[in-house]
């Protein structure tokens, strides 16, 4: 049973939202979208209540967490990392950190995809709610500017190992004809 259907048990099921939203006029995608937030409601947070009994290291998971997120959507961003899906995007519950998965679409690629990705970063209501009640305001924000820091100020190391990635013989970084097709169906 998911995290869903024991905390809401009344909100709709995923595949329902999923499917409302594929059914929707472009031009009410934005009102359907508030309909479904009223009846899908974020969980996450129990993630953190349930693994993590004790309140210190509930905290220090949660902070860890946090961080993780801040730290991989400026690298994801800078990199332009896509396909960035819930299957993608692992947890680790020994640490409660991210851990990435599935690399092939990078560098913007995911930007000439049919359906483009044109957000930077994964930032859901749920991700946001394992934050707690600070959300995106407070360490989530200072990590995202201390990342950012950090990569701007090692680009040129940062250049320099990502120039072996991108003239990598065994890797081919743009999205071929093949791949966009397979993707349409």
């Amino acid at each position: 049973m998911s995290a869903h259907e024991r905390y809401h048990p009344n909100d709709w099921l995923s595949s329902e939202c999923r499917e409302r939203m594929k059914k929707s006029e472009v031009v009410s995608q934005l009102e359907t979208y508030r309909l479904i937030t009223e009846h899908f409601k974020p969980v996450f947070r129990h993630f953190f209540y349930e693994n993590y009994l004790q309140p210190s290291v509930w905290f220090h998971k949660r902070l860890a967490y946090t961080r993780s997120v801040a730290a991989w959507s400026m690298i994801g961003y800078v990199l332009g990392l896509g396909d960035r899906h819930i299957q993608n995007i692992l947890i680790d519950c020994e640490t409660a950190e991210l851990v990435h998965i599935d690399f092939g679409i990078a560098f913007d690629q995911g930007k000439l995809l049919p359906y483009p990705e044109l957000v930077p970063f994964r930032l859901t209501r749920d991700v946001v709610d394992g934050m707690g009640l600070p959300g995106v305001e407070g360490v989530f924000r200072r990590c995202c500017e201390e990342t950012l820091r950090l990569l701007r100020n090692n680009h040129e190391s940062l250049y320099t190992i990502l120039e072996v990635f991108i003239h990598d013989p065994l890797h081919k970084w743009t999205i071929s004809p093949k791949v966009l097709v397979f993707s349409l169906s």
